[in-house]
């Protein structure tokens, strides 16, 4: 696609990328090494906040997102103690008889809004595959017009503080993508300001995925299948194991670890086309949990408005290397869906 096309075929480009996932061979991963998902500490930054210590982090960041396109972060200001809690409210949530989760399943004929909700066992969406993701979970989202009021929620007496406690979080996970806004400028040459405008209502989803301890299924092989978000970023908390990610330097999938009071972050299809391809979208997928004890992950999808209209970045094009992409809004893109 260049920059003198007009459309967007969403169908298309979701089509395309299953087409590429079915052809990956995911049969050997190894343990990742050290370098195969770089650690940058923010603390430094998000303490003192000055140009030295946004450039030195930004540095970090732009490295990762053109090398490897994930890192993890630590440094982020998000307290242990309330991670531990929302983790336990989505155990909590999973421990539901189905009967109730089943009550606010996910684009269910009476809810006016889709892609929200309770998503079972086996489901064969986000991403959209032809046999089952061997997980289930929770879905909200909000955006410019989409607030907390449209989600399903779980009755308040089957579930005391749930909700309370998921918006707590998501409201930290929004703050802290908006405190890495002007990393992702300062790493791509911009104004640290660049992508405010982009990100005064953005879109997000939170999903709190549930992978039960199941023997292995050849006929439902992954967690999540193997995909690419479609983000601008995605920020992954994961309480044990699991993830596995194509490692672009060294051409082979990696398991990744979990490092402590740690978040992984990885970029998506759509910052990868608003940077011209200069950042990663990486392939990856979450194994079917075939352990002892259930895991559980809180990926967070962080996109812009849904209708900013995303032009190639300035400093990502030139007469020597165009726009392969026309401008083009998050809202515009719908069709391709989000995974792990």
């Amino acid at each position: 696609m260049t920059s003198t096309d007009t459309d967007f075929d969403p169908a298309a480009k979701e089509q395309q990328l299953r087409s590429e996932s079915e052809q990956w061979d995911t049969s050997r991963p190894e343990d990742a090494r050290p370098d195969d998902i770089p650690t940058i500490d923010l603390e430094p930054y998000f303490t003192r906040g000055s140009d030295q210590e946004l450039s030195a982090v930004a540095e970090q960041l732009r490295i990762a997102c053109e090398e490897t396109g994930f890192f993890s972060i630590v440094g982020h200001q998000i307290a242990r103690e309330d991670l531990d809690d929302t983790f336990e409210q989505v155990r909590q949530f999973h421990a539901m008889p189905i009967e109730r989760k089943n009550r606010i399943l996910m684009d269910r004929p009476d809810w006016p809004v889709g892609g929200m909700g309770y998503l079972p066992l086996k489901n064969r969406k986000l991403p959209a595959r032809e046999t089952g993701n061997v997980n289930e979970a929770f879905i909200i989202k909000c955006d410019d017009t989409l607030g907390m009021d449209d989600n399903q929620w779980p009755d308040a007496d089957w579930l005391p503080g749930f909700r309370a406690r998921v918006e707590h979080y998501a409201h930290q996970m929004e703050s802290l993508g908006k405190r890495l806004l002007p990393v992702y400028a300062r790493a791509l040459d911009m104004p640290a300001d660049f992508f405010n405008k982009a990100f005064v209502n953005p879109l997000y989803r939170l999903r709190m995925t549930h992978y039960p301890a199941i023997a292995h299924d050849p006929e439902n092989a992954f967690g999540i299948a193997p995909h690419v978000d479609t983000s601008f970023c995605t920020i992954l908390a994961q309480d044990r194991p699991g993830l596995s990610v194509f490692s672009e330097r060294r051409k082979v999938w990696v398991n990744a670890p979990v490092v402590k009071d740690s978040f992984i972050v990885n970029t998506g299809e759509l910052l990868k086309q608003w940077t011209n391809d200069r950042f990663l979208s990486t392939r990856h997928f979450a194994n079917n949990n075939t352990g002892a004890e259930s895991r559980y992950s809180i990926p967070f999808f962080f996109n812009a408005n849904p209708h900013h209209v995303m032009t190639c970045i300035p400093s990502c094009c030139s007469e020597e290397n165009p726009a392969r992409y026309p401008p083009i809004s998050y809202a515009q893109s719908q069709g391709v869906v989000q995974g792990e």
